[in-house]
């Protein structure tokens, strides 16, 4: 039985989307555990889990003629050596050095005849833990039921020592070239505007292709050469830098407290800190009213009527959910990190969120570790817009504040690794877990060769911003 793709998980296939390091999100965690994983262990527990996540087990298969959408198959050659792969640091490794290799991970191509994610197992870090990298296409996330393939791999207990046996899984036969072109053309029948749609697919794909180099040549003329939003985008992508840091969460909900604001405000606040200084640090001089523009998508409940992404994790009666983009100026040019606090909050709370939403399972319902999911979906949503309207995208996904597991491992730390999406030069994500904020940057490899720096800039910007309170 084949299910045909929605529109929106069609569009993210235009062009050679599986190659590009635009169309996935990642997410690096970093486990605790007594001893070494057997890789085929880590293959029985991941066979375990994809049982409740059949996606993962099927492939897209294109319909002849482009006749209509693409459809999901289940792949009968599904092989989960493939995807369950296993690297190691020179030993000892340091976070560093891991980020280097994430990097070069990220950037490694999905087969597009394959499911498309891949999961990592990384070994040689100095402390003894284990690393798991997990790489998700943004089309795995269509539907309101998908989820991250982190978020399936993660759980709130641990896992027994003792692998539950698993029924073999048998693959539905994929119907065949006939069939599927009558289904297409039973489709164009009884719904002539599909042919439309098609058509302005593709028409809108030129667009968005077109806009773009009309933005690159209006910042060209408009801006002169070195400007603040040059220093975030770029027309030829040369590979990924990847950066860590993370903060403790507790202060940043006491800068919250003092300054009347949201936790998220506060977050926001303290990334525009590091970015400032990072920016000073190029010898690129800043005037007060200088500003990025980033786009921040948020989580929105439509029942409760909350409108940011704490409201969204502490609501229990939310019963729907949406990730919508929020254009936030991030005043970077402003000395004092109070106003800068101040002028986020402001944004913050004034926003009106665009209707082109993607949509998501309530929050409240989301089983496993529901931050990389919600990355991807945001990720999703900044895609929608034109790439000249904004000059990076910044998620912030809070996460559970309690202990959580991958395996029989705990998991001792968590950091999301963003898309950098099409002409791009930075992508920022953060998460809250176990009292920690965890930041992952990523970065193209020429625009910004030492994204660590920005992630180094982090505590000092925090310890700034909590000196103002006091």
């Amino acid at each position: 039985m084949a299910t045909r793709l929605a529109t929106a998980d069609a569009d993210l296939l235009l062009g050679d989307a599986a190659r590009s390091r635009s169309r996935h999100s990642c997410s690096l965690a970093l486990v605790s555990r007594d001893e070494p994983w057997d890789i085929d262990r880590v293959m029985e527990f991941v066979d375990a889990r994809l049982a409740d996540a059949p996606r993962f087990r099927q492939r897209i298969r294109h319909v002849p003629f482009g006749l209509a959408r693409a459809v999901w198959v289940d792949d009968p050659d599904f092989d989960l050596s493939f995807h369950v792969r296993r690297s190691a640091l020179p030993a000892p490794g340091g976070m560093r050095q891991l980020a280097d290799l994430v990097a070069r991970l990220v950037d490694r191509p999905l087969e597009a005849g394959r499911p498309l994610w891949e999961l990592y197992l990384i070994e040689g870090l100095a402390d003894g833990r284990l690393a798991i990298l997990t790489k998700t296409h943004h089309v795995l996330l269509g539907g309101p039921n998908a989820v991250d393939l982190a978020q399936v791999l993660m759980t709130d207990e641990r896992a027994s020592a003792d692998v539950d046996e698993v029924a073999t899984w048998t693959p539905v036969p994929s119907p065949g070239d006939g069939v599927l072109v009558l289904d297409a053309l039973i489709t164009i029948a009884t719904d002539p505007l599909e042919l439309v749609r098609r058509s302005t697919r593709l028409v809108n794909a030129v667009e968005r292709a077109t806009r773009g180099l009309v933005g690159a040549a209006s910042l060209t003329l408009l801006r002169p050469p070195g400007g603040l939003s040059e220093m975030f985008r770029t027309s030829r992508p040369r590979g990924s830098r990847v950066g860590l840091a993370s903060f403790p969460l507790d202060q940043a909900r006491t800068i919250a407290r003092e300054h009347d604001c949201k936790v998220n405000d506060v977050v926001l606040a303290v990334l525009c800190g590091a970015l400032r200084s990072w920016i000073l640090s190029c010898g690129h001089p800043l005037s007060t009213s200088d500003t990025l523009r980033a786009i921040v998508p948020m989580a929105v409940t439509s029942e409760s009527g909350s409108s940011d992404v704490e409201g969204a994790e502490a609501s229990a009666e939310a019963t729907s959910a949406e990730i919508a983009s929020a254009l936030i100026g991030m005043p970077v040019g402003e000395p004092n990190p109070r106003m800068r606090l101040a002028q986020i909050s402001r944004e913050s709370a004034t926003q009106r969120y665009p209707r082109e939403a993607v949509g998501a399972k309530s929050l409240a319902k989301l089983s496993g570790f529901a931050p990389p999911t919600l990355h991807a979906l945001g990720s999703r949503a900044a895609i929608m817009l034109p790439s000249d309207s904004y000059d990076l995208v910044v998620t912030n996904a809070p996460g559970p504040q309690h202990k959580m597991f991958w395996g029989d491992g705990e998991l001792a730390e968590v950091y999301p690794v963003p898309a950098l999406l099409d002409g791009q030069a930075l992508a920022v994500s953060m998460s809250s877990y176990s009292g920690t904020v965890y930041c992952g940057f990523t970065s193209d490899r020429q625009a910004v060769p030492d994204v660590e720096e920005i992630g180094e800039l982090i505590s000092s910007a925090l310890d700034e911003l909590a000196g103002s309170a006091r």
